[in-house]
């Protein structure tokens, strides 16, 4: 379906609904889709749920990760793998190591040849309007549509 931006943000919350410690998420798209925009309402609602102020969310495209400490026992990763070369660097990130202790968000998936069982995956791309784009959803393993 196609959506405006302001439709994402609906669309966004509900899946915030349906994300829980342990799920990740996919987001691919061309540049400037809006994956980084996803990943801000995501984690607004996400914070908003827990009665915190939102932070300052950026695509960590130099760090590759960010950490986002949601409260004491909810935290959210968000990795940009827009840089990496090869598969065999996602090894050296921990994209692994904590994945059931956290929410994982990755922009750039398309390296990972181990896919994550449970996990959500957002393609979103360019129509003819400027201000809509076209969003398609996966779910995967135990997270329901």
């Amino acid at each position: 379906m196609n959506y405006t931006l302001s439709e994402l943000k609906i669309l966004v919350n509900n899946i915030s609904k349906k994300v829980k410690l342990g799920t990740i998420i996919y987001l691919k798209g061309e540049l400037g889709t809006g994956k980084t925009a996803i990943v801000k309402f995501l984690i607004e609602n996400l914070f908003k749920n827990s009665k915190k102020k939102n932070p300052i969310v950026t695509s960590p495209t130099f760090n590759i990760v960010q950490y986002y400490q949601v409260n004491k026992r909810l935290m959210i990763a968000h990795y940009d793998l827009y840089r990496l070369k090869k598969s065999s660097d996602i090894d050296n990130i921990g994209l692994y190591d904590l994945e059931d202790n956290m929410i994982n968000i990755i922009e750039w998936p398309e390296l990972i040849t181990k896919k994550h069982k449970n996990r959500i995956e957002i393609k979103l791309k360019y129509t003819k309007k400027n201000n809509e784009r076209k969003v398609s959803i996966k779910y995967f393993g135990s997270i329901k549509g």
